[in-house]
């Protein structure tokens, strides 16, 4: 009797309780997959100023920010990367983005591990391979 009587107010207990939702903070899994700086690979998740972009005609995808004429690429790249950011992309709504610009004829790990220097029109652009 006294086990039945402890089931039902351990069940009246529960049931009173509300159930608070909850969900994982962006900070973390920033954090937890190390997207540090700007530029990075999008499988480990872009910064929140940043989006994941292919460009055409190229293999490959990488994190970046908006720029303009008012706003310069942020300086902070991955470890490793050697390749200057540059406000160098538009998309076809207008948009200007920024990218890890490379020499393709030059190329020895300048975009950092995973990455490589893709040439398009002459111009080289670090993308990740994977």
């Amino acid at each position: 009797m006294k086990t039945i009587f402890a089931v039902a107010l351990l069940v009246a207990v529960c049931a009173a309780r509300p159930v608070e939702e909850v969900t994982l903070s962006r900070e973390f899994v920033l954090e937890y997959f190390n997207a540090t700086t700007h530029y990075g690979d999008p499988k480990a998740g872009c910064m929140s100023d940043e989006v994941a972009v292919q460009i055409q005609g190229l293999s490959g995808d990488f994190c970046t920010p908006q720029c303009s004429l008012f706003k310069a690429c942020p300086a902070d790249v991955p470890a490793g990367v050697t390749a200057k950011p540059m406000c160098a992309l538009q998309s076809s709504s207008g948009g200007k983005f920024c990218a890890l610009i490379c020499t393709p004829a030059n190329a020895a790990n300048v975009c950092g591990p995973n990455a490589s220097c893709k040439s398009i029109s002459g111009v080289g652009i670090c993308t990740y391979d994977d």
